[in-house]
């Protein structure tokens, strides 16, 4: 286990919020800073240690922690629903059409490489990289490229056009780092798309405490609202130039109250999940 400062603004001064066990019934700590109001786990799990808390059921069981039935083809559909929907409020299908040439995006965090199939059967030189193995050999088997590793160790011998992390930044040991090395691999004014849930401002967590839908530890680490978002961007050569909220976590899945309350979280933007697009400056 190992004790972390703010990677924002570097303070050690932060207090306390509660204590929620994981899955395995170890007990972990939520602060914040005072300072800026970063939210983060400490102490936490080093990165060599991390691992065991994705078992091969966090892709496969459905759990307040994971998926279900992640590799199915409903899942798959569902996914590139919510995808498109998601590229709309960020301005994708513009960008794509101001680019001349080869268009080369990077995933990280790809998981399936469900957004990787997306973006070559529109046309895109597609790479992705995650750490599991059972995703990266799903991937491989769909004709996809992708590679086993972490990408802070991974170099590649051409620069992209757009970066994405989905869901996949509040996971990061080190995410300034990984935004530090993404503005390095992307071509002048290119794109980094974001996609991780929402903590602070007016928004559906507030009705959940501690219980919140995003609350996992330690497989969540961070917990960025908009202004923290928007200043790590800074920090690492980027300006936010698109911005959206969807999802409310309400009632049941599929269920009215749930569609209602959805609807709300996207037009009113009181979504607990946010989508930021990113330039390179």
């Amino acid at each position: 286990m190992e004790h972390v400062h703010c990677i924002i603004c570097g303070s050690h001064n932060k207090k306390q919020l509660f204590n929620k066990a994981s899955k395995r019934g170890e007990v972990f700590i939520l602060v914040k800073c005072r300072n800026c109001g970063l939210e983060f786990v400490s102490p936490r799990p080093c990165p060599d240690d991390i691992d065991r808390y994705y078992d091969e059921t966090y892709f496969t069981v459905r759990s307040d922690r994971g998926y279900n039935g992640y590799f199915s083809e409903t899942t798959r559909r569902e996914i590139e629903r919510v995808m498109e929907l998601n590229l709309r409020d960020l301005g994708f299908f513009n960008f794509e059409k101001s680019l001349r040439g080869e268009k080369r995006v990077l995933d990280i965090g790809c998981a399936a490489g469900y957004f990787l199939g997306f973006c070559e059967r529109r046309g895109w030189d597609a790479t992705g990289v995650d750490i599991s193995g059972g995703c990266v050999e799903f991937a491989r088997g769909s004709g996809l490229c992708v590679y086993e590793d972490d990408y802070l160790e991974i170099t590649f011998s051409k620069s992209f056009d757009l970066i994405t992390l989905w869901a996949s930044i509040e996971h990061l040991h080190y995410p300034d780092r990984f935004l530090a090395k993404a503005r390095e691999e992307l071509n002048a004014g290119g794109r980094l798309y974001i996609s991780t849930c929402r903590a602070g401002g007016l928004n559906f967590m507030r009705l959940y405490g501690k219980g919140w839908r995003f609350y996992n530890f330690p497989e969540h680490l961070f917990f960025f609202s908009r202004p923290a978002i928007q200043k790590i961007l800074e920090q690492n050569g980027f300006r936010i130039v698109r911005f959206a909220t969807y999802g409310s976590g309400f009632g049941c899945s599929g269920s009215h109250a749930r569609r209602i309350a959805d609807t709300m979280a996207k037009r009113l933007c009181l979504g607990d999940m946010m989508l930021v697009a990113a330039e390179k400056v």
